[in-house]
């Protein structure tokens, strides 16, 4: 019973924050960077709950300003100050770090909201996982962009425990997983579903925080990591076993949700290190 209430609490909480962020992406701010952190501020001991979000501020120079304890510990950092004025490039040894920079000059620079954005992430520990991002815009009274604000939300957790109360979701899961290898599209999952497209959209949503396009998408890049451990396969062979028609297209989405070439991945991540 503890735990069921712990998790409404944690889902209220993130629902909550979520829609905030979302209705306040076009808002503005009366003064400075500063007068929007100390107004978040507020928020941090309620983000440092939420073990399954990652939370930051961030200043026009895309300098960390706020964090959430979950973020810090990503980091392996000790305390605040230890993130404080540091960029994604000074915070993170790998390649992701210039990933995440490029994002923040995005949002920064050319005032383009990143939203429901999947991402699979390295942490500092070497373990791999999936998070949807929200990165927005802070404007002054100027309509001057001095902040930015984001949100990463783990998807992983539980999921094929919250799968398991869904039957129309789990047996969409099932045929997935089932057919990777060939062409899925959102409309044949719904008429599995017995639902209409929008209404799956909603559900997807609403049980695993990501559509059924990002969780088929999820699905043949945790099939394609797979894959990749086994020296003797091609990239050419997972692309076809994950459903691509091609390499290029294989390798281009693999490379937007990591970062890096399936190649380089395989050497980075599968590779024994002696």
């Amino acid at each position: 019973m503890t735990e069921v209430i712990t998790d409404v609490i944690e889902d209220t909480a993130l629902a909550m924050l979520t829609t905030s962020l979302q209705q306040n992406m076009t808002a503005y701010y009366p003064d400075s960077s500063e007068a929007f952190i100390g107004n978040v501020s507020l928020l941090l001991p309620l983000l440092n709950t939420l073990t399954n979000v990652v939370f930051f501020v961030k200043d026009e120079q895309a300098r960390y300003q706020l964090a959430n304890r979950t973020l810090l510990k990503r980091c392996q950092l000790n305390k605040h100050a230890d993130i404080i004025g540091f960029t994604t490039e000074e915070v993170f040894s790998h390649h992701q770090g210039k990933d995440y920079m490029v994002q923040d000059m995005k949002v920064l620079r050319e005032g383009k909201s990143i939203v429901d954005n999947l991402e699979l992430h390295s942490y500092a520990s070497g373990q791999l996982g999936w998070c949807i991002t929200n990165k927005l815009p802070i404007y002054n009274n100027n309509q001057q962009i001095v902040a930015m604000v984001g949100i990463s939300v783990d998807i992983d957790e539980d999921n094929e425990r919250v799968l398991r109360k869904h039957a129309r979701l789990a047996e969409v899961a099932q045929f997935v997983r089932a057919n990777l290898d060939q062409k899925i599209n959102v409309a044949q999952l719904a008429e599995l579903a017995n639902l209409s497209v929008s209404q799956l959209e909603r559900t997807f949503k609403a049980v695993l925080n990501m559509s059924p396009l990002q969780f088929v998408q999820k699905l043949r890049l945790e099939y394609a990591v797979k894959l990749l451990a086994n020296p003797e396969m091609s990239v050419t062979q997972i692309s076809l076993h994950c459903g691509y028609s091609d390499h290029s297209a294989f390798s281009r989405q693999f490379k937007q949700f990591t970062g890096i070439s399936p190649t380089q991945f395989r050497h980075a991540y599968l590779t024994p290190k002696t």
